[in-house]
């Protein structure tokens, strides 16, 4: 077996949408700060369909704990290989997972050796592509800008809770916001007092670049 490489973990999940469908995705941020991983050109994907799932294609409360097994058998047998989780993914009724790897030899023979091992009652698939820029990491799984902030407001409120914060309570938050012409700024400006905004400054800045 070949040494698991060391990775930064950041393990967050978001709701989106797959094919104009609900769709939930699981991704270690971390990674962007390192990927594409040199030589871990191997996407590797494999998908159960879920048996139970909800009204929204995920996971039903009880058929959570045997995908989750699933999950851990793929993953534990795929790790010791070389391969990297690097997201999940929910949605239509079936679960995904995506891994990078150098190479995928023999990965096949190992996953169908977990299903039949202890899963043979679900349907699954999976295959392997080259994906030396993490394309499926960056442009698929990886958030939008939007996402991306709900994810943050989400750790935000995770910690405030941990400080048994009262979330009840009002606080004044500061919004920036940049314009690229004074017209639009004003034009902006009027919109949101009418809905109860309060103007704290007004600044014009010019920005210096230098030539590489």
């Amino acid at each position: 077996d070949e040494k698991p490489l060391e990775v930064p973990q950041d393990w967050v999940f978001y709701l989106c949408r797959v094919e104009d469908k609900p769709a939930s995705i699981r991704i270690n941020l971390a990674l962007d700060q390192v990927a594409p991983i040199e030589n871990f050109g191997k996407r590797i994907w494999f998908s159960v369909k879920l048996k139970d799932p909800d009204e929204n294609g995920f996971t039903s409360k009880e058929e959570f704990p045997k995908i989750c097994e699933i999950e851990d058998a793929v993953v534990d047998a795929l790790t010791p290989k070389g391969a990297i989780m690097v997201g999940a993914l929910k949605t239509d009724g079936t679960f995904d997972l995506y891994l990078y790897a150098k190479n995928t030899d023999g990965y096949d023979e190992i996953i169908k050796n977990v299903m039949n091992k202890n899963h043979q009652e679900y349907q699954y698939a999976f295959d392997f592509k080259e994906d030396k820029e993490w394309d499926d990491y960056f442009n698929f799984l990886y958030p939008n800008e939007y996402e991306y902030q709900s994810i943050q407001n989400r750790k935000i409120l995770i910690q405030l809770d941990k400080h048994q914060d009262n979330p009840e309570i009002e606080r004044e938050i500061d919004h920036w916001l940049y314009f690229d012409s004074d017209e639009n700024r004003e034009n902006y400006i009027a919109e949101v007092i009418d809905i109860g905004y309060k103007i704290l400054s007004k600044d014009k800045q010019t920005k210096e670049t230098e030539k590489p």
